[in-house]
Order: structure tokens, then C-alpha cells, then sequence
């Protein structure tokens, strides 16, 4: 049977999908829309089964706060190439996601949150939208993972998002203590950006486990012994590079501040008031989960 151009517009209206796909799917269905709204739908979940090996190496980080300020959620959506990262529909879907992860509002309930129903769908759950979308885009897509943060129950605080402008990464800060509003926004704010650009692994030197600092010491040692320093001066050489070139760069309140070296994250805080950073996120496509 021959199928209307209006008929073909009302289904790409509805479902997003390609002009070539909505058409196959009315001719298969004989021009009825639910059944071709069915086939769209089995079509994005046998992309998902073809694709399933195909590695997923580009994506978006997309970040959100809850109104009141205090709950932050981030997600890793990845797809296979930079082309459908850049797609519209994907970076819906990667919002959307976002929602799903502050309403939840925990970590580890990856489950709970796919089988949501969806927002921009009511008629089918997150897991069953992301379907859709990979048969929209004909590619693979990962919901890689997702971060919660929150202010702790009965504390002060603020929870800023960053999202750098690629949205290749993201951060979340959670600040707490007591301030003026405008000087914790301000802050956190700052901090979100400082982790964005320089990846701390840990909050505080003295997270930093004892093995990991003693291995550094280690290979900092022997360079000194290899540039021909004595072993007793080559320990203390040892331990100045660690703590300038080790310390400073894996914990955040020992680094320097982005904008002013002279002075270091824990040093603004301080000289803020009593200000504390509680935890901090960071997601960055292309890193392990």
C-alpha cells in the first residue's frame, strides 16, 4: 500500500526516528501507526543485541541540582562514535537521565533507576527508552554510570555541578559549613572547575594510602641516586618531589588553586570561614567506571 507523507510526518513527529525507518515500519504495519510505533521499538532493541560488542568510547557527562541546592546527580552516557554524541536525541536522553538519577537519589541503584518509567515517554521505562534512542541512532549506547551527592542531613551546605563546555567531563562538589550563600555558590563553584581540570584522586593527603606514598618515595629516591646524589640526600630529595610533585597533585586540598598558585585549595577554604569540602565527584568520558 502507498503511504502518505503525512502519515510518515506524524510517526517521525512521535518517535524521533528516521524518514526511511517510519516508512518501512508503516508498510510493515499496513499503515497502522501503533503497530509501526511497535516495530520502531523492536528495532531499537535489535540494534542493542547487534551491537552489543561494539565499543562505546565517546559520549556526554551531563550534571544537574536539585532546587533546594543541596542534592547534585552526574551520568556517563557513552555511545560509539563523537557523531552521535553530538546528536540531539542523545543528549536528551543523557538529561533525562540526569532526572532520574536525583528523583532516585542514591548511589548503586542502577536497577531501580532503569526501570523508572520515563519521562518523555510514559509508556515505556528508562531501559526501554535507551532502546529506542540506539534505534534512532543505530549505534550502541552505555548508561556507563551515575553519581549522587547530597548535603548530609542537618548540615549547611551546597552541592555544585560543572560541566565543562566539550562535556567530556564533569564534577560535582558538595561544600559545607557556614557562609554567606553567595560565598559558598561562589566557591563551590570554583572547586567543581579546579577538579575538572586537575583530577585530584583524593580529598586530603591523609587519604592517600601508605604503600601508594611509600612507592613514590621509592622511585623518587632512586632518581636522585641516579642523578648522582647521595642515598642520605637523595631521601630528603625524595620526600621535597613527592610532596610538591605527588601530593599537590593527586590531593585536592594541597593543590594550588587554578587561578592564584599562591595559595592552595585547603587555604581558600580556610580563609573563607569554616568551610569544608564534604565530597567531590569526577566523571570523564574515556576513564574506567
Amino acid at each position: 500500500m502507498s503511504i502518505s507523507p503525512q502519515l510518515i510526518k506524524q510517526l517521525r513527529d512521535e518517535t524521533g526516528a528516521g524518514f526511511m525507518d517510519c516508512k518501512n515500519a508503516l508498510e510493515q504495519s499496513g499503515g497502522d501507526l501503533e503497530k509501526a510505533r511497535l516495530i520502531l521499538r523492536e528495532k531499537g532493541a535489535i540494534i542493542a543485541t547487534k551491537r552489543a560488542t561494539k565499543e562505546v568510547n565517546q559520549g556526554v557527562v551531563a550534571g544537574a541540582v536539585s532546587a533546594d541546592g543541596r542534592v547534585g546527580a552526574l551520568v556517563d552516557l557513552r555511545c560509539e562514535t563523537d557523531f552521535v554524541a553530538r546528536n540531539e536525541e542523545f543528549q536528551k536522553l543523557a538529561e533525562e537521565l540526569v532526572q532520574h538519577a536525583l528523583a532516585v537519589g542514591e548511589n548503586g541503584k542502577m536497577e531501580e533507576l532503569l526501570q523508572r518509567t520515563a519521562l518523555s515517554d510514559p509508556s515505556v521505562d528508562v531501559a526501554k527508552l535507551i532502546e529506542l534512542v540506539m534505534g534512532k541512532t543505530g549505534e550502541r549506547i552505555a548508561f556507563q554510570t551515575y553519581a549522587v551527592a547530597r548535603v548530609p542531613e542537618g548540615e549547611n551546605g551546597i552541592v555544585d555541578v560543572y560541566i565543562h563546555h566539550n562535556k567530556l567531563v564533569g564534577t560535582m562538589v558538595v561544600l559545607t559549613g557556614n557562609a554567606d550563600p553567595e560565598t559558598m555558590r561562589n566557591l563551590a563553584h570554583e572547586i567543581a572547575i579546579q577538579i575538572a581540570w586537575s583530577a585530584p584522586q583524593y580529598l586530603t593527603k591523609e587519604e592517600i594510602p601508605e604503600e601508594v606514598l611509600q612507592q613514590e618515595l621509592e622511585i623518587e629516591k632512586q632518581r636522585a641516586i641516579n642523578e648522582g646524589k647521595p642515598a642520605n640526600v637523595a631521601e630528603n630529595i625524595a620526600r621535597g618531589r613527592v610532596n610538591k610533585n605527588f601530593i599537590q597533585r593527586v590531593a585536592l586540598l594541597e593543590q594550588p588553586f587554578y587561578k592564584d598558585e599562591s595559595k592552595t585549595i585547603g587555604e581558600m577554604l580556610r580563609a573563607a570561614g569554616d568551610l569544608k569540602v564534604a565530597h567531590f565527584v569526577r566523571l570523564e568520558i574515556g576513564a574506567p567506571s
